[in-house]
């Protein structure tokens, strides 16, 4: 079919004016999105929750499997935040830790691409979601070998969250207080320094499959952030480690993080509350030196209080520690301390045993003066005065010889 001049200049004005009109449309779209949003959206959240949906589709993904399944072994990237160490327990021989535990990990299964975003401005550095998408995905079995109790934190959500890069690295955070246990040795309580370690290994992952390291990446320094804020009553934190060992057990070599905690122990609740109050309660039984030896109810009451008080410091302060076998340096303190005070009361036991003793002897050498000297009674009744300056035997002897000198009326010889 041919058209002339007057059949195409139609159709170039017919199509001029659809032109005209998609334009207008577009136009008339575009001040509607602008008179909502002000600008394009970022994001397009449908094609988001659609590439999310793709990510976890079963028939391309299985959370079953480990990343990298058959190959090598999976890089899991461990990083703490120490919020609070919130008890630390001689008797338990235990520590309470509360933390963040980050781990981060690569799944190719999970990477996508920003050309999957369209109508969207910016492009996507992360995926943040809901931790219940956590539930879809393939995670370490994470757990801590020498753990005695552990619990999440849910107030007032699921403390955790999750971050997708577009490379598939995943980045999981929860915040956990776990209590461990802590081997104490305390030979040099209170004046010691205590180790207490958290272990951190694969449960069921041997070394052919989960290879654990310090850090997001292997290169990585802070491994551990905010333990220079830990403040606690008894103990003063002088500093921390890290370390990387391996495990063996009966099912395989496994991967071993360890965070060792360094921990001096104050030594100002001891000293105000037992060792003052214990050099003070010697002191004050040696009071009972200064006393009258005659004064038995004052020294015995004072040296038995004493030794009452020490065997209650004693046993509080034991109540409050382990029932180990071996002396602490606290008990080399207060058992002689007791000794002091045990010695006072002992003491005056033997000053009082002596002094009975030197007086029984004194009395004894009075008897036998007595019985030694001979006593004369006089024939005739007579008033004689005693001597005072004579000695005892010469006024017995005065007694018993009368004078020739002296006449007797109505006597003769």
């Amino acid at each position: 079919m041919h058209l002339g001049d007057d059949g195409y200049n139609c159709f170039f004005i017919f199509f001029t004016m659809c032109h005209n009109f998609i334009l207008i449309i577009s136009l008339l779209i575009h001040c509607t999105i602008a008179n909502d949003y002000g600008e394009y959206p970022r994001f397009n959240t449908t094609v988001i929750s659609n590439i999310l949906n793709r990510l976890t589709d079963k028939a391309t993904y299985d959370k079953r499997l480990r990343p990298k399944y058959g190959a090598e072994p999976v890089d899991v990237g461990i990083t703490i935040h120490v919020s609070s160490i919130s008890a630390i327990s001689e008797v338990d021989m235990d520590f309470t830790l509360d933390f963040y535990l980050r781990q981060s990990w690569q799944d190719p299964r999970l990477a996508f691409g920003n050309s999957d975003f369209i109508f969207q401005r910016d492009k996507i550095e992360s995926l943040t979601v809901g931790v219940d998408y956590l539930e879809k995905l393939w995670k370490p079995d994470t757990f801590f070998p020498n753990e005695k109790k552990s619990f999440f934190h849910l107030a007032t959500t699921h403390n955790s969250f999750l971050r997708i890069d577009p490379d598939g690295t995943v980045s999981t955070s929860q915040r956990l207080t776990v209590t461990a246990t802590c081997p104490m040795k305390l030979q040099l309580f209170p004046m010691d320094s205590q180790k207490c370690k958290l272990e951190i290994e694969s449960y069921g992952y041997t070394t052919a499959d989960i290879d654990y390291f310090w850090g997001k990446h292997r290169k990585d320094q802070g491994q551990v952030v905010g333990f220079n804020n830990i403040s606690l009553p008894q103990f003063r934190p002088v500093g921390y480690r890290v370390n990387v060992t391996r495990a063996t057990t009966s099912s395989g070599v496994y991967v071993r993080l360890y965070f060792e905690v360094l921990l001096g122990r104050n030594l100002g609740f001891y000293l105000m509350n037992i060792i003052i109050p214990s050099m003070l309660i010697v002191t004050i039984s040696w009071v009972s030196f200064w006393l009258n030896r005659e004064a038995s109810p004052a020294r015995v009451g004072l040296g038995v209080t004493t030794v009452l008080t020490m065997t209650t410091l004693i046993t509080t302060t034991n109540n409050s520690m382990p029932k180990v076998s071996y002396i602490k340096g606290l008990d080399v303190f207060l058992n002689f301390c007791f000794v002091m005070v045990f010695a006072s009361l002992v003491e005056y036991a033997v000053v009082s045993y002596m002094n009975k003793k030197l007086a029984q002897r004194r009395e004894r050498r009075r008897k036998q003066a007595e019985q030694q000297a001979p006593v004369e009674v006089p024939m005739f009744h007579s008033q004689i005065s005693p001597k005072p300056n004579l000695p005892y035997q010469a006024q017995l002897l005065n007694l018993s010889c009368p004078s020739p000198l002296k006449t007797y009326t109505g006597v003769s010889f």
